[in-house]
């Protein structure tokens, strides 16, 4: 199995569908995320068959990144409980992009504690979008990416491609991974080995912190709007309803950045057990039925991660695991 990650937009969708040689996922062409959950796709490379997982980025525009790396926690924990070799991760940056901004470097922090140390051999970071930038540009973003934003990963064993965006760059990229030894990420190490909780995880107590100043900042605001509130004469009604306004607003946000918090203090590792026991057990009473001629432990995973809606790909993943 190997993973594709990156911010939305960087070409994840299109980078999967050149290495499978057609298009099985969606892709995007504006800024909002067209990849909504983590979808596997099969593909073969030569005589190496993987399974290719697209990710939603962590700037998601209808997401939050607490409900993303729960997701992305619950796939790497069926992952790893069902048997299936973990052989790295690709991670997708445009090169089109004139300066590394922050949600760039907020996706990467995330990434960069989902991996781990110990993990960084077998994580290739990938350049995309060559032909959209002139050839003096693009090398001059590549060297402050190696030297700068990416210098970390780089000296603990990753390694840096460029993707040219045809089938054949693809495929070279992927196969670098498929010929790694397999590997478990950090956060599956602590979530699994460790006993912690989501929130726990170096990842998980990143994406927390961060909600943690969102809710002081909200409840900072929202003292300030009441006192405002108070100090507002009746005659100003206009501007008292647009105080009232933003309190509700302000109020719906700290709500929501609360429930956040409260999602990542899951035992991850417990759910994808009890997940996988209660499916098991309604197969065998026939309440419910595994796909047909699919191996058990890929009609588990599938509760973790989805299919491209295209037609076929069921078809597809059952020759897949023909021999």
């Amino acid at each position: 199995m190997v993973m594709v990650m990156g911010v939305t937009g960087a070409g994840k969708s299109y980078f999967i569908n050149q290495m499978a040689g057609k298009k099985v996922v969606e892709e995007g062409a504006s800024l909002s995320s067209c990849t909504q959950h983590c979808t596997v796709v099969p593909i073969s490379v030569g005589s190496v068959k993987a399974l290719v997982i697209d990710t939603p980025g962590f700037d998601d525009t209808s997401r939050s990144d607490a409900e993303i790396l729960g997701e992305i926690a619950k796939l790497l924990t069926g992952q790893f409980t069902l048997g299936f070799e973990l052989k790295g991760i690709i991670y997708i940056h445009r090169i089109t992009d004139n300066r590394y901004a922050g949600s760039a470097i907020k996706t990467f922090e995330i990434f960069k504690r989902i991996c781990g140390e110990k993990a960084m051999e077998n994580v290739i970071l990938v350049t995309s979008r060559w032909d959209e930038v002139e050839e003096s540009i693009g090398a001059s973003r590549e060297h402050e990416l190696r030297e700068s934003f990416w210098a970390y990963m780089l000296g603990h064993g990753s390694s840096l491609s460029r993707y040219h965006g045809d089938r054949e760059s693809a495929r070279a990229i992927a196969s670098q991974l498929l010929l790694k030894d397999t590997v478990m990420l950090q956060i599956q190490d602590e979530m699994v080995n460790g006993g912690k909780n989501l929130d726990q995880t170096t990842a998980g107590s990143f994406v927390d912190d961060s909600l943690a100043k969102q809710k002081a900042k909200f409840e900072k605001e929202l003292k300030e709007l009441e006192e405002l509130r108070r100090q507002l004469q009746e005659s100003d009604r206009h501007m008292r309803r647009q105080v009232q306004s933003d309190l509700q607003t302000q109020r719906g946000k700290l709500i929501d950045t609360e429930e956040q918090q409260v999602s990542l203090k899951r035992d991850i590792v417990s759910e994808v057990k009890e997940e996988i026991k209660t499916k098991r057990s309604k197969w065998r009473s026939g309440a419910k039925k595994a796909l047909p001629l699919l191996p058990i432990a890929l009609n588990l995973l599938l509760m973790f991660v989805g299919l491209p809606p295209v037609a076929g790909v069921s078809a597809v993943l059952v020759e897949f695991f023909k021999d």
